[in-house]
């Protein structure tokens, strides 16, 4: 396996990534210390949208990860930063009601919203839910915001449906594209790589999620490693889009780098 060279910073996906379930991937603590140890930048990507970005960093700091705050990257913060640069103040949220605190700033509303937030309710997509989003889009021309669009992922050790298929759902039966905030959109990327301030030649990108996280990097001209953890799959070596690296775990990473 050859050294990548030139790598200034890593853009890390966490769930799959770093842990699976709940539980560690082998060595992902020390990996991250040894990355930080020869100061290269980092940023934590997750389309996670269930959770308040405070929330995510308890979890890491419990699981034992040795990173700061506002190194993790999320859709929640894309979309703050969307809204307030598009003026947006009139907003409907069907998310979990966690993330409902980090829109305070905006009036949160069922009636005449200006843009509707889409993120994973799990359990709770519903017909009635889906059909009240359906409505504020095509009869009242809400903007569309989907948080991510991830086609599935891991619930209860299994692939089960993600949001993305729910999105799907509403520009179908709206005739209206949704404004995507995470991965694999390439303005999330370019967000985050805006936020370390690095060159896209210099940076390396590292999921498990050959859509989002492979195709979706190397779309926004970034360079990307994949792991055969979390979601990785066998039928993921035939996908049209092919990582730059595929290596067993995060564990590997410090000889891909060569560290």
């Amino acid at each position: 396996m050859s050294n990548i060279p030139n790598i200034k910073a890593l853009l890390i996906d966490l769930e799959g990534v770093l842990y699976s379930e709940n539980k560690l991937i082998p060595g992902s603590i020390e990996v991250i210390k040894e990355l930080k140890k020869n100061n290269l930048k980092l940023r934590f990507l997750t389309n996670t949208t269930t959770a308040p970005r405070k929330i995510i960093f308890d979890k890491l700091q419990n699981l034992g990860f040795d990173i700061e705050e506002r190194e993790i990257f999320t859709p929640i913060i894309a979309t703050k930063n969307y809204l307030r640069d598009s003026r947006v103040k009139r907003i409907t949220l069907v998310t979990n009601t966690e993330i409902i605190e980090e829109f305070s700033d905006y009036e949160i509303t069922q009636k005449n919203p200006e843009a509707v937030i889409m993120g994973d309710i799990y359990k709770n997509f519903k017909w009635e839910i889906l059909d009240r989003i359906f409505k504020l889009v095509y009869k009242q021309n809400a903007a569309l915001i989907a948080l991510h669009q991830n086609r599935y992922c891991m619930r209860d050790d299994e692939v089960s449906l993600d949001l993305g298929p729910f999105v799907k759902a509403i520009e179908y039966s709206s005739g209206k594209k949704s404004i995507l905030m995470g991965k694999p959109e390439k303005n999330f990327f370019d967000l985050a790589v805006k936020d370390l301030g690095i060159n896209n030649d210099n940076i390396l990108m590292i999921g498990d999620d050959i859509s989002s996280d492979i195709e979706g990097s190397i779309n926004a001209n970034l360079i990307a490693a994949q792991v055969k953890t979390g979601k990785f799959q066998e039928k993921d070596l035939k996908f049209s889009t092919q990582p730059h690296y595929l290596i067993d775990s995060i564990a590997e990473l410090p000889k891909l780098l060569g560290i």
